[in-house]
Order: C-alpha cells, then structure tokens, then sequence
C-alpha cells in the first residue's frame, strides 16, 4: 500500500481513478508517503521537531489531495456502497435529491459509478468570450494585461481542477468535490481579479462536456452537486476562511452567486442555491451535513474514514 495510516490502497487499486498523467499522479503519492516514512524511521521522537525541518517531510499529514483520496476510495470500495453513499448524500443534501429527473438517492446511484481524483473540465467558453471583452473591468496589473495581448494563443482562464468527481454514466448523476485542509479557496485567477474558487467551480459545473475522457464526460450538469470538505472546525469557525463568507452569502442571498457569474445574464440565484449548506446554518440539520469529525484517524492502522471530514453542499442547475 502507499500509506498504511493515509493512504492504505496500492498503486494498481488507485490507478482506475485517474483520467490524464496517471503515473505522474501516482509518483505524487509514493514520493511523499516515502519522505514521510523515511522521516519518522530518522525521528523515532517528533516530539520538538521545529516545524521548518518537518513541513516538508509531514506534508503527508495536511495534504488535501491523501484526505480526499484515502476518504473517498474508502468510501467507494465499501462493501455496502450503495447504503454508505445514500446515507452521505441524505446527511448532506436532504432526504431527496434536489433536482428534478431522479426521485432518490438510490436511483441516483444506480448504475457502474466512476470515481475520479484531480478530474480536469474546461473554463466555460462564455466566460472566456464574456472576460475578453471586460477585461480592463477585472484585472489592472499591466504585465498581466499585456499577457493578455496576446489573443487566441493563450486562454484567459485554465481547466478547473476538481479534487474527486462520483459520475455514474447511467443517467448523469455526479458529486463534484473541492477539498480544503488548511488551505482557504483561491480569491482570483490570473486574468480575473474578483473570479473566486467556489463560483468557479459552479460556473464549470453548469455546463456539459461531453468530450471529456469515461465517464466523466455523461455527467448531465441538471443532475450534479458540488461539495466543499473541510475539517469540522471550520464549520465552528467559518468567517476564518473566506469561504465561510461566501457559503454564508450565498446561502442567504441567492442572487449574490449570480452577481459573480456576471456572463451568465439571467441567472436565477433561487435555482441555483437552495441546495447550498452554509458553515452554520440554522436550517441545517443537527447532524447534516456530516462527512468528518476531527482531523485525523484516531488509530494508525485506520484508513482516513469518510465520517472524518465535513461537507458543504450545492445542488447545480444548468442555465
């Protein structure tokens, strides 16, 4: 295995969850789990081990990407898969899917699901067209302008990276996954000063690509749901992150996602939120939504679990 207390699966059991530079994903594992390993043979006691001489070595330990994976292939390759994604889904979003097209959580999951990690999907060609011609409105930094100049040879904005992606091809249903140990979301992009991470993410999600590679590419955008995970002391503390003020707004104020998607004219924000779980909201469930409780595993000998992490929760509307 990779990891015996992170990632407790072997190279060839996490190779079906990567769509592009397989290996180069897989290296990414295997050299940190091996520093960290090699890390602990040397320091028996880490105990007053100051923390530049660790951080690198024990990046294992915050790393967002061995959280998501070690959670979610637990999660998926559970004998009772089905129960345990209907119960997170349940926890997360309500008793019944919130879109229309699927009446349950079990007709969502019907079908050979897919589980992809670090899945890539292209900026949204109306974003592209609509930033090109706003461009002086979002961005004011002169050497970023001048990059721009440059026309069609570079694209104003990236792919989106998403840290996990559950799709079933049989009828579209996907769950979308940003993850978030430490780290806040991003509050810009190159080319888009106020352009924050979780309306990208949804901007991507509202728009279908049928050309992406398996099973990623069925995903219907009608039928999607994104998830931000963090640890539970955010939820505690959720104006510690921006996040928090985002989620918050979002949840309370509709509209306020519509106001940055600017390029998507007409935007109901109504459609768009009501799936949307804030850090503390009173609506909420007592226990919903619940993926995580603390930080780590309590036993080393534990796969990182899926009720160790926390998840806030949107259903998608494709406009």
């Amino acid at each position: 295995m990779i990891d015996d207390k992170y990632l407790r699966f072997t190279r060839d059991q996490m190779r079906p969850h990567f769509l592009v530079d397989v290996d180069g994903q897989l290296d990414y594992f295997e050299r940190s789990a091996t520093r960290y390993r090699q890390f602990l043979a040397h320091n028996p006691d880490t105990t007053r081990i100051p923390i530049t001489a660790a951080r690198l070595a024990r990046q294992i330990e915050k790393d967002e990407r061995f959280w998501t994976a070690g959670t979610l292939k637990y999660l998926f390759g559970h004998p009772n898969r089905g129960s345990a994604l209907e119960s997170l889904l349940s926890r997360a979003f309500g008793e019944k899917p919130p879109f229309d097209g699927l009446g349950t959580w079990r007709e969502c999951l019907e079908g050979d699901l897919a589980l992809y990690f670090e899945a890539q999907a292209p900026s949204p060609t109306s974003y592209i067209d609509w930033l090109r011609k706003n461009l002086r409105a979002r961005q004011c930094i002169p050497y970023v302008l001048d990059a721009a100049a440059r026309g069609t040879q570079r694209p104003l904005e990236g792919a989106t990276h998403f840290d996990a992606v559950i799709v079933n091809p049989r009828n579209g249903f996907s769950l979308l996954v940003e993850a978030k140990v430490l780290s806040d979301i991003s509050s810009h992009v190159s080319f888009d000063m106020l352009r924050n991470q979780v309306a990208r993410c949804i901007d991507v999600m509202l728009d279908r690509y049928p050309n992406l590679p398996a099973a990623f590419g069925a995903r219907r955008p009608e039928l999607s749901l994104f998830a931000l995970l963090t640890p539970e002391v955010f939820r505690k503390h959720p104006h510690s992150r921006l996040y928090g003020w985002l989620l918050e707004d979002y949840r309370s104020n509709p509209n306020s996602l519509a106001r940055d998607l600017p390029h998507r004219t007409g935007i109901d924000g109504r459609q768009l939120c009501p799936g949307l779980l804030g850090l503390h909201s009173k609506t909420s469930k007592p226990n919903a939504p619940v993926l995580a409780r603390g930080c780590e595993p309590a036993d080393a000998q534990q796969h990182v679990r899926p009720d160790r992490w926390l998840a806030f929760a949107r259903r998608g509307r494709s406009t």
